[in-house]
């Protein structure tokens, strides 16, 4: 089951939208197919009624130059697997808290992609530029993964078109925005978990769902029998990924590295790829849902799941820290990162650890504004060399700017057990 899209961003009164109005089906063939104006039709009728040329109207229609390429970028905000749970089994009030969290965690994500991600290229040299602060994004809602089983989760798509320091339309410099998805995603991360836990009085734990990977956070005291229930795509794409890895390194001989992994991963994902079903009413989803999850685990535990979350918070959040320490958190991720990436990374990767950090060490417990762009900052200052020589001429967005640790190679071993 879906609902109908509606816009948000901070570019929409450019364009005469209302954030949370419906999208139509011909806004989007407008904005996202042509790269037009959305109310494009409107336009051109307009201005053809007042007497202007076809030319002219057309030209009244468009959003700067045409878009060669592609017109949009999606981002998909979904929780982990426990909180999938909870939202799908639990009572109506925990179910709409959750999804409610959710719809404002997406607005504070897209707000800082808004005011720190958005560049465009200007002028024959192609120079980069920061652009205006606001996108129009169009965001659908979903609540079931391809199986039918319980996968809340939004695509938020982003028109390429924003408005450059001149106030002329531009389009998105889109290869520096995704690569920022991933800081963005782990501050999606970061901040719902910290309001699930804050509002529910529940704490977070770590999960190993694939050996050897990073560990995913999730609600401590959901069953995992539950988390793997509503998994299936995940399972059936992580069983394909280890075919092909297999493969690969019979074929190969070499180790598997991170960026042929994520390769593998995306392949795996499409592979396993089930056809659409037709759509099914949330109550009726509901309902089936409950009856998969009692035979599972039983009605006693499918009834109690806030109840036993609740039991096992209280007992973490008395062993958890809360202040952080940032120059232990700002040499920690700086080891991390060099470690994964090779000894040389951006900015970004920097903010998307420390994103981590404060979602592993804190177990959910909110942490003060900015304290993640406070740690990156001091691993900058303390632990790392600028790896590219400024030009100003050619500035670069801070998320992509390069660095290496100050240690030595040497050093990187007596520090790699920090992570």
């Amino acid at each position: 089951m879906s609902r109908p899209g509606v816009w948000m961003g901070r570019a929409l009164p450019a364009v005469g939208l209302v954030a949370g109005a419906r999208v139509t089906e011909g806004q989007m063939r407008n904005l996202f197919g042509e790269g037009l104006h959305p109310d494009a039709d409107r336009i051109v009728a307009g201005r053809l009624a007042a007497g202007e040329s076809p030319a002219a109207a057309a030209r009244a229609a468009r959003l700067g130059y045409r878009v060669q390429k592609w017109s949009g970028n999606d981002l998909v905000f979904r929780p982990p697997g426990s909180v999938q749970v909870l939202w799908a089994l639990g009572s109506p009030p925990v179910r709409q808290l959750v999804e409610d969290i959710h719809t404002r965690i997406i607005g504070e994500v897209l707000a800082e992609a808004e005011t720190e991600h958005l560049w465009v290229r200007v002028g024959a040299d192609s120079l980069v530029q920061r652009a205006h602060p606001g996108v129009i994004a169009a965001r659908f809602r979903h609540y079931e993964n391809r199986d039918g089983m319980p996968l809340l989760h939004d695509h938020v798509v982003l028109s390429v078109k924003v408005r450059r320091q001149d106030d002329r339309w531009g389009t998105l410099h889109s290869r520096s925005f995704l690569e920022c998805a991933v800081a963005l995603s782990e501050l999606y991360n970061q901040r719902l978990m910290e309001e699930i836990c804050r509002a529910l009085d529940l704490a977070t734990v770590p999960r190993y769902p694939t050996a050897g990977q990073r560990p995913v956070m999730e609600l401590a005291g959901i069953p995992e029998q539950l988390i793997d229930w509503a998994a299936t795509r995940n399972k059936a794409t992580m069983q394909r990924l280890a075919e092909l890895a297999g493969q690969y390194q019979e074929r190969t001989r070499q180790p598997l590295t991170t960026k042929i992994r994520q390769r593998m991963m995306a392949r795996a994902s499409h592979e396993t790829r089930p056809a659409k079903k037709t759509s099914r009413p949330l109550p009726t989803l509901r309902a089936r849902w409950r009856d998969g999850a009692v035979a599972l685990v039983g009605e006693e535990v499918v009834d109690n799941l806030l109840r036993l979350a609740r039991l096992a918070a209280a007992t973490i959040r008395t062993t958890v820290r809360t202040a952080v320490d940032v120059a232990a958190a700002a040499l920690e991720i700086t080891a991390i990162v060099s470690v994964h990436r090779g000894g040389r990374f951006r900015h970004r990767r920097l903010l998307a650890e420390a994103r981590r950090y404060l979602t592993r060490t804190l177990h959910g417990h909110p942490t003060p504004p900015h304290t993640d762009t406070t740690i990156t900052a001091a691993a900058i200052r303390d632990h790392c060399i600028p790896g590219d020589p400024p030009n100003p001429d050619r500035p670069t967005p801070l998320a992509n700017r390069t660095f290496t640790p100050a240690w030595a190679p040497t050093e990187v071993f007596r520090v790699r057990s920090v992570g």
